[in-house]
């Protein structure tokens, strides 16, 4: 006896998801946009969260983000830092303290796409954001706007299918940033005391490859 739905039942359910698709709530999202425009540097602490396919248990490790614009970016993982990336606005600079190796990736490239979303260039304008992103879903839970997210970009997708972003409308603050990539793993770093505005130094951005071996 066969258990799938009827044909009407299940184009029903379709046309019922595209339409909840289409009344997907942006505001808290347009709002939390609109805001970025006047941030120019940001310090931020996460803690990451990587969910890995066939780990029952995501590993968690403590970090920092920082970035000025334009494309300027630190981001430390571990205490003290095990991995560093680095990026001047052209380049990215991959550091594994671990194993004293450094790569460099362009900016531009599809392999620097998750990194350059920590640059926060993507979210300037709800406008520039809405061509690069396509809602796919939304919902609210305890009062934070969840939102699924798919890069329209294809060679984009091809190595970060999926974005989820937690926002706090009350704050209009990214509470949660979520990447899916290729190989189904997830790394979600969940932020906290965010400052703005402060003065960084050029140095903050610059890699010192110094006993590192350079691939």
């Amino acid at each position: 006896m066969s258990m799938m739905a009827p044909m009407p039942l299940r184009i029903s359910c379709l046309l019922l998801a595209f339409a909840l698709n289409l009344l997907a709530d942006n505001t808290a999202l347009d709002a939390w946009l609109r805001q970025q425009a006047g941030i120019k540097t940001l310090e931020v602490e996460f803690t990451q969260e990587r969910k890995l396919p066939g780990l029952k248990k995501s590993v968690s490790t403590p970090g920092k983000l920082s970035f000025a614009r334009p494309g300027r970016v630190r981001w430390e993982l571990g205490d003290p830092p095990a991995t560093l990336v680095l990026s001047d606005g052209t380049n990215f600079t991959l550091i594994d303290h671990s194993s004293k190796t450094a790569r460099r990736v362009a900016a531009d490239s599809p392999h620097a796409a998750r990194f350059g979303m920590l640059s926060g260039d993507d979210f300037q304008s709800p406008e520039k954001f809405h061509a690069m992103f396509e809602v796919a879903a939304h919902r609210v839970e305890s009062g934070i706007h969840q939102y699924t997210l798919k890069p329209l970009d294809r060679k984009t997708r091809a190595h970060l299918p999926w974005l989820f972003l937690d926002i706090d409308p009350r704050r209009n603050e990214l509470r949660a940033m979520e990447l899916e990539l290729k190989d189904k793993s997830r790394i979600r770093s969940v932020f906290r005391q965010p400052r703005f505005n402060h003065k960084l130094p050029d140095s903050h951005f610059t890699a010192d490859l110094s006993g590192l071996i350079v691939k």
